[in-house]
Order: C-alpha cells, then structure tokens, then sequence
C-alpha cells in the first residue's frame, strides 16, 4: 500500500524534542537532531499511499443551517442542481383567524455574499405542493420528494431586499387549506389535520438558472398581512437535496464534495505495519490539492464557496452519515496551508502500536460546512509522487544505523 522514500541529516539544538516536533511541523525535508542524545539523528521518512478506498454515503440535509437552492454547471465539477423544501409553522393561538382579505407571504432569508456560480444572472424560482410526507431531521440526500404540478409562487433572487430578505406571494390550494385549518380553534384537532393533510413547499429552480443561493429558513418566515398588521410565523421544518451531473473523471485526480456523497477510507493498520520505525516522534498524513484547475477552471463572474478543511475520522462508525455531517468525536482537523492539507496522526499510531487499542477504520471528506456547497479536486494515488497522499514519518534513529 505504500512506497518509502527516506531522507536524514544531524544539527545539534538546545532544544527538547517537544519543541523539535514542533519546528517540523511544516517542513517534510528537514531533520535535526537534540544536544542530549549524542549519538541520534532524525529520520525522515515518506511513505507514498498507493491506494484508497472510496465509500458512498447518503448524507444528511435536513434542518442544516443552509439550505441550497439553484443551479449551476461548474467547469471543473459538473452540473449542481439545490432544491429546498419547507414547511411553515400553523401554532395559531385561538383568538386568531386569517380573513379573506388577508394575503399569506413567505418571506425568505436568503445569504447575501454566498453564491455558488454566476454573481452578474439572477437565480428564478418557482414553489410547488410536496405531496408525500417527509421529516428534517432525518432527511436524507436519497429520501424521495414529489412534487405536485400546481404553481403556487415564483420569485428571483433579485428580489432581496437590503436584508436578503425575499417576499413571496403565496396561493392556489396550498393557501386555501393552510386558510382553512389555521382557522380551527382547537390546536390538537388544527395541528393533527395539518400533520397529515400538508406536507409543505418546495422551491425549485427555473431554467435557466446559473448560480446556487442559501437561504436560511430558521431566520425565514411566514407573513400573514392584513390591512393594518402583520402576524409572523416560523418555519417548522426544512431540508434540501441535489442533483449532479458530474464532467467526465480526470486523470490521477480525486474530486470529493463537501456533501460527502464519496469519502476516502484509509486502512491504518496496513500504515501501521509499514511504519519504517516504531520509534517516532511525529507522523503525519498530507494530502494536496490541485490548485492550478482550481483557481483557473471558473469564468469571469463565477466564484465558489471554498472548503473550509477536511477532517479525518478515526473510529468503528455506526452511521457514517452523521458522524460525518454532526460528530466531533474521533476527529483529527486539518486546515489548507499552500495548497495541502496536514493531519497529526501521531496519537492514533501510538495507540494502535502501544496500547493494544483495536485497529478502527479512517474517513478522509472535506468539512460540510452546514449545508453550503463546496468541492475539492485533490491529488490521487497514481499522481506524481511529489504531489501523491503521503506519511511523513519523523523518528530517532541510532548511530549505527547511520
């Protein structure tokens, strides 16, 4: 599974090997040594990954804090298509009723910096009925939606106020049955009725349509405007779910999505059992980014959502799903320095090696981000080998084997 390259030289500092670790930190070419072990240097060893596992994972996308909505075809990654799906909330108190010359809105909180695709065309929409039953937190990227063919809303994202707030006309039967049963002064009979005779909105995008928004429905609402107020009511559940058409694969790269539709499985006791020497002070795993298709693959008003990291998690997971989407346990962050991502995988070698822990399994997938979408073309096993996934192994090694 791996290929070793090695690299070692001596210098002495006044420095413990706390504060040697330290210093390698960002250097994969530089060994030193410490004034009190006379007779050691530091090896540096790099051990080339020459193969992955890649895992598909039905992610969560329900009650995120963004909801994805659009579409846009990425030069480098393919064709994204967001729609979001919501349902206001019907808690009226008894003494309110909704007049026939009342007008129901949705007003929409959409974010106004974070746009995935072509910042200068204006994103249309259109609202339909959902006509089958679903639920935010556990919905799934597979849950399946239908959709009925009556039109009850349009909007575009030019629309957004000052605020990013959008004002959406909403009517056709969805209106009259909301109507109807808000109108019920019994909550248990209001509610019931509610829960199983409407399933809520969806808000699909209208072609041609080349940019993806999120819009944030714990902070939307809907509106009930009548001549001299307006009452305000939540939204009770959201998800969304996308559709991709993704360009042809190219060679010696990986493309991972930040909706872990794909992740990257490591066999850490295959690293463990080719470790060139037990006695090491750090280990570190780096993966590379292709920067060049990265930065150069976008037209001139397109922009992505970047990728805030990637996170490494260690562990016999249950469902995959969530904790890659809301675990924090087991997990090993690493930031982008200069176009690569590092993980400090000394600890969980260590353990592996010395503490009889069982060998778990290892999940590479780019940070989710709460619903934004974002993308990274990485550096595969088959690359050159400068840029090819790696171990870099520091580790003391006698005199005599100098």
């Amino acid at each position: 599974m791996f290929r070793t390259m090695k690299a070692a030289s001596k210098r002495w500092l006044p420095l413990s090997i706390l504060a040697l670790i330290s210093l390698n930190a960002c250097e994969e070419n530089t060994t030193v040594g410490v004034d009190f072990i006379q007779e050691s240097g530091i090896q540096v060893d790099t051990l080339f990954i020459d193969s992955v596992e890649l895992v598909s994972v039905d992610p969560y996308l329900g009650q995120l804090s963004y909801s994805a909505m659009g579409a846009f075809n990425d030069p480098l990654y393919g064709e994204v298509r967001g729609t979001a799906y919501f349902k206001p909330s019907i808690n009226a108190a008894n003494t309110d009723t909704i007049l026939d010359y009342m007008q129901l809105q949705l007003r929409l909180h959409v974010m106004e910096e974070e746009i995935y695709g072509d910042t200068t065309v204006a994103g249309e929409f259109e609202v339909y009925r959902i006509t089958n039953d679903w639920h935010g937190p556990s919905f799934r990227q597979s849950t399946p939606m239908n959709l009925g063919a009556e039109l009850i809303g349009s909007f575009t994202d030019a629309d957004a106020d000052t605020n990013g707030n959008i004002h959406i006309p909403l009517g056709g039967s969805w209106d009259a049955l909301y109507r109807e049963l808000f109108n019920i002064d019994d909550d248990s009979t209001r509610l019931t009725r509610y829960e199983n005779e409407d399933y809520g909105l969806a808000i699909v995008p209208k072609e041609p349509t080349n940019n993806v928004r999120f819009a944030t429905f714990s902070t939307s609402r809907l509106l009930i405007i009548g001549r001299e107020d307006t009452s305000s009511f939540g939204i009770q559940d959201w998800a969304y779910q996308l559709e991709r058409n993704e360009n042809e694969p190219i060679e010696d790269r990986l493309i991972l999505h930040n909706t872990f539709e794909q992740v990257v499985k490591l066999d850490l006791q295959s690293m463990v059992n080719q470790l060139p020497n037990t006695n090491f002070v750090r280990a570190e795993l780096v993966i590379e980014e292709d920067t060049t298709r990265k930065f150069t693959s976008l037209g001139e008003h397109e922009i992505r959502l970047a990728v805030p990291g990637y996170r490494l998690s260690e562990g016999n997971f249950i469902d995959l799903a969530y904790q890659f989407g809301f675990s924090d346990n087991n997990i090993i962050n690493g930031y982008p320095l200069d176009g690569r991502f590092r993980f400090e995988m000394t600890r969980v070698f260590n353990e592996q090696i010395y503490n009889n822990n069982p060998v778990k399994s290892s999940y590479l997938y780019p940070f989710m981000g709460s619903g934004y979408v974002g993308s990274n073309i990485l550096y595969d096993v088959d690359a050159n080998s400068p840029k090819r996934p790696r171990l870099i192994i520091h580790s003391i090694r006698s005199e005599e084997g100098q």
